[in-house]
């Protein structure tokens, strides 16, 4: 495997998980030509800050940030720049594409000239905008042709489909091991926030992560015991106001490691999705895979189905996107020791056991299948 191509619509692999997961097992495979083929959301995010190896770039679009209507459109444009690409990639190159709008433009080269396609699915495109229903139906129809067609089609969770694949591969959000250990030495070396129950929230801070539950829960708990660990951007209002807070730890942008380090000095995880959109209801969130990694507990809203493994095992606590009041009232029954957070944590180390490491789960779908 000489060359190994990422065709994704961000600025840089470091800044999604996933992807960076996947490019830290290739270089430790020995795949010295991993290029990036992306799209650079914000002036400047282009670049690589996460790994100590070289990412090749190739830049083929830029502009339009990360919402609004007109990012819609340039979703198409992306396509098209990427079908005339597509005759220009070697046939000994191997393609992870992420997402359907990437993976959909290479088929037709792909079949001419014979390089693999891995169809990395992490958010179902026809799931993520409210498209007009006939716009929908075709974009259903052709995720399922393309289904069928790459050498595989890499998925979180069944639940996101209505179809049946041989390609299908589901490729669980767990974390490294070599990150979890990078991580747990790290988590020595730092000074945390201390108290009878801390509260870790990281990655995309937006209004559509339940930051207005958040808030509201640490105002509601204002003077109770209880802490946060906040990493990650603070993309609205409610997060701004939550990291300002005197018993919250912002750690701003931070490394995978860095992150995966604060689980450490956790006791839950926070992941609230806005259940007004569909494929957040069916959320695969990579904070539970870390969260049962590293043996601590999850706090999930009860609209997200996919987390009912966690909730039948005891690892999770669950209750409506928009309700504070109860979620409030349990996390001070843990601060009061009414309940006991070790109970949680003996769950979350007891059905890690059931689940493999990323890289693992890579070995089998890259080495074992050629």
């Amino acid at each position: 495997m000489d060359n190994f191509i990422f065709i994704a619509p961000l600025s840089a692999l470091s800044r999604r998980t996933r992807l960076y997961k996947v490019a830290l097992y290739l270089n430790k495979k020995g795949v010295k030509n991993i290029k990036h083929v992306g799209w650079e959301r914000l002036e400047g995010e282009a670049k690589e800050f996460a790994f100590d190896f070289e990412i090749e770039k190739e830049i083929i679009q830029k502009g339009g940030g990360y919402g609004g209507s007109e990012v819609k459109k340039l979703y198409f444009l992306w396509m098209l720049r990427l079908f005339f690409l597509s005759f220009r990639i070697k046939k000994d190159s191997v393609v992870w594409a992420l997402g359907f709008e990437s993976t959909f433009p290479l088929l037709i080269a792909s079949k001419l000239k014979g390089y693999r396609v891995y169809f990395d699915d992490a958010d179902r495109f026809s799931m993520l905008f409210n498209f007009p229903k006939p716009v929908k139906k075709l974009l259903q129809f052709f995720e399922k042709i393309t289904s069928r067609n790459v050498y595989k089609h890499i998925i979180p969770v069944q639940e996101r489909y209505d179809f049946l694949s041989n390609k299908f591969y589901i490729l669980r959000n767990m974390p490294s091991e070599s990150e979890i250990l990078k991580a747990k030495d790290l988590s020595k070396t730092k000074k945390w926030i201390k108290a009878s129950i801390v509260i870790n929230i990281n990655g995309w801070l937006g209004a559509g992560r339940g930051m207005k539950t958040a808030l509201d829960l640490c105002d509601i708990l204002e003077g109770k015991d209880i802490g946060f660990i906040l990493a990650g951007k603070l993309d609205c209002q409610e997060a701004k106001d939550l990291a300002s807070k005197e018993n919250v730890q912002y750690l701003g942008e931070v490394s995978n490691a860095d992150a995966l380090a604060s689980y450490f000095a956790s006791d839950f995880v926070f992941t609230y999705y806005d259940p007004s959109s569909v494929i957040n209801t069916l959320a695969a969130s990579n904070k539970w895979g870390d969260a049962i990694k590293t043996g601590i507990g999850v706090i999930v809203n009860n609209e997200v189905m996919t987390a009912n493994y966690l909730v039948n095992a005891n690892v999770a606590i669950s209750y409506p996107y928009h309700n504070s009041k109860y979620l409030s009232k349990t996390i001070s029954d843990y601060i009061s020791g009414l309940l006991d957070i070790k109970l949680i944590k003996e769950n979350s180390r007891k059905i890690s056991n059931e689940f493999g490491y990323f890289e693992n789960q890579l070995e089998m779908l890259i080495y074992e299948t050629e």
